[in-house]
């Protein structure tokens, strides 16, 4: 498959994903601000490497390919997921407090995922490019839509703000970060340690990993529909993995 082909794979899924959610927002935030919140995601990701890449040793230090769970979990939760959603959140709240277009709280989701799938879009250009079709396939439905559900939650939290003060506000801010970095966390945990284990071992983990997205897809769409009540909006049509089968079902 040449290069074109590759990138379009790569790229397509997180572009599709924030064009979905612009296109719910009632006023729809400027196209180039929104690219700008992308460009935002794209350019945390080389710090991120880099971080990971000092990281990696000192945590994971010793250890054979077999890897014990608790330093696996600290690599996967602190090593991995803070670095990840802390960059993500630090670019989102650098922009966010000049940007003069944020004035509604469904804004902070929409731009929240922005900075996420900017960052998930060229992650996905290496993996892609390295494992091919099949791994964009496989990633087009798995990390490039956790990368969005983290940033839905990063972007619901921060839009509380706006109803909160003082210590309520600080708590929201808070969340805002931890919650990302305990799903991304979970959700890295769980497919590295299932991928070194026996394989009974692997396929029960599997199904654990496949429970915490469905959980984590069940509270962000529920949190977007509330929000879009409370803005008096449409709620989107099909967000939850679970509608889209029922409703090819019934087809």
């Amino acid at each position: 498959m040449g290069i074109p082909a590759l990138a379009a794979l790569a790229l397509g899924p997180g572009l599709v994903l924030i064009h979905f959610l612009w296109s719910r927002d009632r006023y729809r935030e400027p196209a180039r601000n929104v690219a700008f919140y992308l460009g935002l995601g794209v350019a945390t990701v080389l710090p991120a490497a880099l971080l990971e890449s000092a990281l990696h040793e000192p945590i994971l230090l010793g250890l054979e390919p077999g890897m014990e769970a608790v330093p696996t979990a600290i690599w996967a939760f602190l090593g991995v997921a803070l670095v990840e959603e802390g960059l993500k959140y630090g670019a989102l709240r650098w922009r966010a407090r000049r940007d003069r277009h944020l004035d509604e709280p469904f804004d902070w989701i929409v731009y929240a995922v922005a900075v996420s799938l900017g960052f998930a879009a060229l992650e996905n250009v290496f993996y892609v490019f390295e494992g091919g079709a099949g791994v964009a396939l496989a990633r087009a439905v798995t990390a490039v839509p956790s990368h969005a559900l983290d940033g839905t939650m990063m972007g619901w939290r921060m839009a509380r703000v706006h109803g909160a003060t003082g210590g309520a506000a600080t708590r929201q801010r808070i969340l805002a970060l931890v919650e990302p970095v305990a799903w991304h966390g979970a959700y890295d945990y769980l497919l590295m340690i299932s991928a070194e284990a026996e394989a009974t071992t692997s396929k029960g983990l599997m199904f654990v990993w496949v429970v915490v997205v469905l959980a984590q897809w069940t509270v962000c769409v529920s949190r977007v529909r509330r929000m879009c009540r409370e803005q008096h909006v449409p709620s989107p049509p099909v967000l939850f993995p679970v509608e889209l089968a029922a409703k090819m079902w019934r087809r």
